[in-house]
């Protein structure tokens, strides 16, 4: 009888063990397939909406209102180099020409918080050397932009450019002038970025720019155009919730009084102080997705 209940034990023990025995069995993972790497390429684009153009301190647009836009493809080489080529154009006082379109090319490095972008941008004038008041010669310009993130709330910058073909040698009417000597001009600036801890609006960045510059011509290029060189200074609040940004800046200048607008078109004081708003649309491809 002994017998037979230690069976009828052994029986029940060993069924009781089974499931067990077989939840603890490793069980082979189905393979993941892996993550996509992210593409190297990418389309960066936007439109801006300004009530003024105004370019290194003088307004390009007679203080009127100018529609811009651009489109730049770039492509991640390294973590550290990444190559890009872009158009950017806008409006302008149909004094000056048709429309501006910068044509650009460069690289934009990045070694920890400091970044250097160097490349060469071509300012086209369609129509603008046409008129008997046009003298917009196309030309382009090397540049240097060298950035530096000091802290989370606090990036530094500069600007050094130029050429030696500024306005294409391009004076009088139809450029029908003679232009004597060279046509040297550099241009630097340094400005910086303030981001406030002030939030008064959920996901609203409010940031300070100020800037100042200096526009340099070659004592020829003065004689031949009359445009001295100069130094302008700005300050700008930025508002920028997600792809949006409203710019709200102060311009002024060393020169009032100096670069005027035609007779025909007012002789307004084009390097004079001004408040300028402007609405800004940026984003890309691949915050699209």
């Amino acid at each position: 009888m002994k017998k037979v209940v230690l069976s009828v034990v052994a029986a029940l023990a060993m069924t009781a063990t089974v499931p067990a025995l077989a939840a603890d069995m490793p069980v082979k993972a189905k393979p993941v397939a892996p993550a996509a790497a992210p593409s190297p390429w990418d389309v960066l684009f936007g439109v801006d909406f300004t009530t003024d153009y105004v370019l290194r301190g003088i307004s390009q647009t007679n203080r009127k209102p100018a529609e811009q836009g651009y489109f730049e493809v770039d492509y991640t080489a390294t973590d550290w180099l990444k190559l890009y080529a872009g158009l950017w154009g806008s409006s302008l006082a149909s004094y000056n020409a048709d429309a501006e379109i910068d044509i650009s090319g460069g690289a934009r490095f990045s070694w920890g918080n400091f970044g250097l972008d160097l490349g060469y941008v071509y300012y086209y004038y369609p129509d603008g050397t046409s008129g008997p008041i046009n003298n917009y010669g196309s030309f382009g310009e090397f540049y240097a932009k060298p950035s530096y993130k000091v802290a989370d709330w606090l990036t530094i910058a500069g600007v050094v450019d130029g050429g030696n073909n500024f306005n294409n040698k391009c004076i009088g009417p139809n450029c029908t002038g003679v232009w004597v000597g060279d046509a040297d001009a550099m241009y630097y600036s340094g400005n910086a970025v303030i981001t406030l801890p002030w939030h008064p609006i959920t996901d609203v960045t409010i940031s300070i720019n100020p800037e100042i510059g200096r526009q340099w011509y070659s004592s020829s290029v003065t004689a031949n155009l009359g445009t001295p060189s100069y130094t302008y200074w700005d300050v700008g609040v930025d508002f920028n919730w997600k792809a949006i940004t409203l710019d709200l800046r102060y311009w002024d200048t060393d020169k009032h009084g100096v670069f005027l607008a035609p007779a025909s078109f007012g002789a307004k004081d084009l390097a004079g102080s001004t408040f300028v708003a402007t609405l800004k649309f940026d984003t890309s491809i691949s915050q699209l997705k």
